[in-house]
């Protein structure tokens, strides 16, 4: 093989031409990209602007719809005919509305007086747009799911020759009447979803109908309000105007192209003008080695100019007149060495270290005060709040390390305020003060709200510019004790949470800094927040226990508000109870409610616990309502606006609560007593109501779903109040079992624990029961039902009964008590 052969087969151009492929397979990447890029954003425009103009489109169809609805029945309300029908019964008159109103299957012309007991056959939806048109509302639409079949119902106000409102035209419509919307709907661009929220939760709603053709919601979603409480939506089709790639890439591709031609002509050019300067280059090189010409021509290229310079000295270096120095200088240059070594010279380490030491500057060391947390026992932190004796287990100073805890856990979760509160207490003021000071010194910013009902505290979380909040509060407990409740991004702490407090402390993770102190008196906003969401139907005459709580001063005044005639008994705060305790879940403490009932002949009465997050009720006959069946009257009344939602309820609770949720289209779930488990549990299965035993009631439908007693009285001033039955036969209508209210059994926090281990694995106790051990021991027959809990704020156990009668009663009382006789003997039973 030749010497020509086996030579590089790279020519002069070749990295050239590397270059130019890369460079333009960049550039091809880079205008594809970019290509798609405006194509995807271009199609995302249009994409929206065709989901727009479609929803616009139908929710203007809907509107003009159920706008003419509306104008046709207000017009049928202001004609005279309609009022003197309304008074004298005319059935002619309203047949003549049925056919002026087209399409309505049924009207109803309701005198004031006779507003009440709608309920019964219309449901409490009904009733409630009723009441509200009566009071001055404005007429809307509501739709209303019973028996699996949707009801559209129109109330509007007729009016007397003075203005006055003395009745309400309803009108119904069945599930045919927007078919004629429905089907000029089109069924190949997308689909129709129209739903009915009546609260802020937009994860939950009634459908009202859903037409066109399905689609996968890969589209761009659009929502629109057709009015208050109905929303459109429209799903866009897969067969939605596409746009053209082609016309869009054709610029870029003729760009390339001509880009790519370009340089292949300038790549040719380049090669050309390299051969002939490498001809020239020969031809030198051949002339001056030959024949001594040297006579340099003229380059092109800078690089062949370079390397005929180089050939020229090579050549006349090897000329035999110069070859014997040459090879004279190759000879001496051997014995020279090329590099000159010096002797290393070495440098003892000592004197290095001196001098090294020499150089470095003094150091500044800052002392830093070593803080030592005052010792907390960690008995204090319970299962859903921090509870102790004060002075013994809740002191000043650990109040202010607990403060120190909180400020630190609220900053580390990205918060940097926190609000505060404190009840009625004598001891609640100065653990505030040191409370405050511990978060402060942590570096949160605290707005301090005053001494204010738990309930506010919750509220201002909602409404302020922090999630987070706490609230010195004894709550139910003997005046000795006192607590803290906290709230962080709105959420109660309870159990672990509380527990990564107490070991906060212990690990001296207390960060300093400085926080700022602002005030701010909330109660304004939150009584008239209360006040524009309840309306009355008719006056009512109640009485008013606070137990000398903080909860009576705002109690007072938004009954004011209301318009309700309060009766108000130990309304001023006391924190040393003088009176009684402030536990309405306790007989004896309803005792003055129910004398002052029966003695003013009140239609009922309400009482607070000691921080107003618990209410209890009293009806006209001086019977005690138990909380239970409280909330069974908030479901029969919010659940038919929220079909399919869950309702939470506690193990202390009625059996027959889970059946009555599921007939009012409900979803019942049993969970563990707590009002930051209960919340918890509520927010997880956004749950619409729930309740506990104890008197914490949770509302979501128009509030905010935590637990105020204040508001959940008004809720039911409100429901009770468009009835015509009296509150004793209202509740006479609910099921309801022979009862015990909640008894306690004085023990200690370990023993509590220990006996309910063993009294759940007693065999005999179980033996035939249907057991629930979420929280406690709940053992369930077909007669009747009994639990036993630990408490999780007393040193005690918690037990109840409930049967269908008496001796089903006294038996599993009987049963019960055997069987801690057995593993406790040690414990005073008192039935």
């Amino acid at each position: 093989m030749s010497k020509a052969a086996s030579g590089p087969q790279r020519t002069i151009i070749f990295y050239s031409r590397i270059t130019i492929w890369l460079a333009l397979l960049f550039i091809a990447g880079g205008m594809a990209v970019q290509s798609l890029q405006v194509n995807l954003f271009t199609q995302s425009d249009v994409d929206r602007a065709f989901a727009n103009a479609m929803a616009e489109q139908m929710s203007h169809a809907l509107s003009i719809r159920l706008q003419d609805t509306r104008r046709l029945q207000q017009a049928a309300s202001n004609h005279p005919q309609t009022l003197q029908a309304l008074r004298e019964d005319n059935p002619a008159w309203r047949a003549t509305l049925r056919q002026f109103l087209a399409g309505a299957n049924q009207l109803r012309l309701i005198r004031r007086d006779d507003a009440m007991g709608l309920h019964t056959t219309l449901g409490y939806a009904v009733q409630d747009l009723v009441s509200r048109t009566l009071n001055g509302a404005d007429m809307r639409l509501e739709a209303v799911q019973r028996n699996d079949d949707l009801h559209f119902y129109w109330a509007s106000p007729v009016r007397d020759e003075q203005q006055r409102i003395a009745g309400v035209l309803l009108a119904e419509y069945g599930p045919a009447w927007l078919s004629q919307f429905q089907s000029g709907a089109s069924q190949t661009l997308g689909q129709v979803l129209v739903t009915q929220y009546v609260d802020n939760d937009r994860s939950r709603g009634l459908e009202i109908f859903r037409t066109g053709k399905d689609a996968p919601r890969t589209g761009t979603l659009v929502t629109l309000p057709i009015n208050d409480f109905w929303y459109l939506t429209y799903i866009p089709a897969e067969e939605r105007p596409q746009l053209s790639l082609m016309p869009m890439v054709t610029p870029w591709v003729v760009v390339l192209l001509a880009t790519l031609v370009g340089l292949f002509i300038l790549v040719g050019l380049q090669k050309r003008e390299i051969l002939r300067n490498q001809l020239q280059l020969l031809t030198y090189v051949r002339g001056l080695s030959r024949r001594g010409v040297d006579e340099q021509p003229t380059f092109t290229l800078r690089l062949f100019h370079e390397l005929a310079g180089s050939m020229q000295h090579l050549i006349h270096t090897l000329r035999p007149s110069v070859s014997t120095s040459v090879t004279s200088s190759r000879d001496n240059s051997r014995n020279k060495p090329d590099i000159v070594f010096e002797p290393v010279r070495k440098t003892p380490v000592s004197a290095r270290s001196a001098a090294t030491d020499k150089g470095l500057p003094e150091l500044m060391v800052e002392e830093m005060e070593h803080e030592e947390p005052a010792p907390v026992s960690q008995s204090i932190f319970r299962a859903y709040d921090i509870r102790g004796i004060v002075g013994q287990d809740l002191t000043p100073e650990i109040t202010y390390w607990i403060g120190r805890a909180l400020g630190a856990e609220v900053r580390e979760r990205g918060f940097s305020k926190l609000a505060l509160a404190w009840d009625g207490r004598l001891s609640s003021p100065s653990l505030n003060s040191e409370l405050q000071r511990g978060v402060l010194e942590a570096g949160c910013d605290v707005i301090s709200l005053g001494a204010q009902p738990t309930g506010l505290l919750y509220f201002a979380t909602h409404e302020l510019d922090t999630p987070c909040g706490a609230m010195i509060t004894g709550s139910h407990n003997p005046a000795e004790f006192n607590g803290i409740k906290i709230v962080i991004d709105r959420h109660t702490l309870a159990q672990e949470e509380l527990m990564g407090l107490y070991h906060r402390i212990k690990r001296g993770d207390l960060p300093r800094g400085e926080g700022q102190l602002e005030q701010r008196d909330l109660s304004p906003a939150y009584l008239q927040r209360i006040d524009d969401d309840i309306q009355l139907a008719r006056p009512l005459n109640i009485v008013v226990d606070a137990g000398n709580g903080i909860a009576g001063p705002l109690a007072e005044q938004l009954l004011q508000r209301l318009g309700v005639n309060a009766t108000c008994l130990f309304c001023d705060v006391d924190g040393s109870f003088p009176n009684h305790h402030p536990d309405p879940g306790v007989p004896h403490n309803l005792q003055s409610l129910q004398q002052t009932v029966l003695a003013n002949k009140a239609d009922l009465g309400l009482a607070f616990d000691g921080d107003g997050d618990r209410v209890a009720l009293v009806d006209n006959h001086g019977k005690i309502i138990w909380p239970d069946r409280l909330l069974m009257l908030l479901v029969e009344d919010i659940l038919p606006r929220h079909p399919g939602r869950d309702v939470i309820y506690d193990i202390k609770s009625s059996r027959h609560l889970a059946t009555l949720i599921s007939r009012h289209g409900g979803r019942p779930a049993m969970w563990k007593t707590g009002h930051s488990l209960m919340k918890r549990k509520m927010q997880e299965t956004q749950a619409v109501v729930g309740g506990e035993f104890s008197g914490h009631l949770y509302i979501q439908d128009r509030w905010y779903g935590f637990d105020d007693g204040l508001y959940a009285a008004a809720r039911l001033l409100e429901i009770l109040s468009q009835r015509s039955q009296s509150c004793a036969e209202v509740f006479a209508a609910l099921p309801e079992d022979v009862s015990t209210p909640e008894i306690t059994i004085n023990t200690d926090d370990v023993r509590k624990f220990s006996i309910l281990k063993t009294l759940s694995e007693d065999a005999q106790l179980t033996d035939g029961a249907r057991v629930f051990t979420m929280d406690g021991l709940r053992i369930e027959f077909p007669d009747g039902w009994g639990l036993v809990r630990p408490s999780n704020t007393t040193p005690k156990l918690t037990l109840r009964f409930a049967g269908n009668n008496e001796a089903a009663v006294a038996r599993l009382q009987q049963r019960m008590k055997e069987a801690l006789q057995r593993h406790a003997p040690e414990l005073q039973i008192p039935f």
